[in-house]
């Protein structure tokens, strides 16, 4: 039985996900790499603390050092900037789609993971 060949984007969501301790299904994966947002709502909490311990530590930087305790509503205007696509967890760079990164994004104040990529080469249009 051949295994069909997984591109690189896929290893790197993989790899990305396990990193922040996120395990996924073959159908999440496929809508993430659709562009699809994955919901996390119906996630054990234990399974996703280490994202929000991850994105307080990221959005830290964001608010400065004025702004010590990090909430859900932080997290929330965060991902509604017009500029923001998200908290990043994870990025890498793809031969074909430029930089990518896997954010951390509240809809409604519910947790999703979605993937952006943006077109870095010089040529790009």
């Amino acid at each position: 039985m051949s295994h069909p060949t997984q591109i690189p984007e896929t290893i790197q969501i993989k790899q990305g996900l396990k990193r922040v301790g996120l395990d996924i299904s073959e159908t999440e994966l496929q809508e993430i790499l659709s562009g699809k947002p994955v919901s996390l709502e119906t996630r054990c909490l234990s399974e996703i603390g280490s994202l929000f311990i991850l994105a307080s530590a990221i959005s830290t930087f964001t608010f400065g050092k004025k702004k010590k305790n990090i909430t859900f509503g932080d997290l929330e205007l965060l991902t509604e900037m017009p500029t923001s696509q998200g908290i990043p967890l994870y990025s890498w760079t793809s031969d074909s789609l430029g930089k990518c990164c896997l954010h951390l994004t509240l809809v409604g104040g519910k947790p999703r993971i979605v993937t952006y990529c943006e077109n870095i080469s010089p040529d790009a249009n």
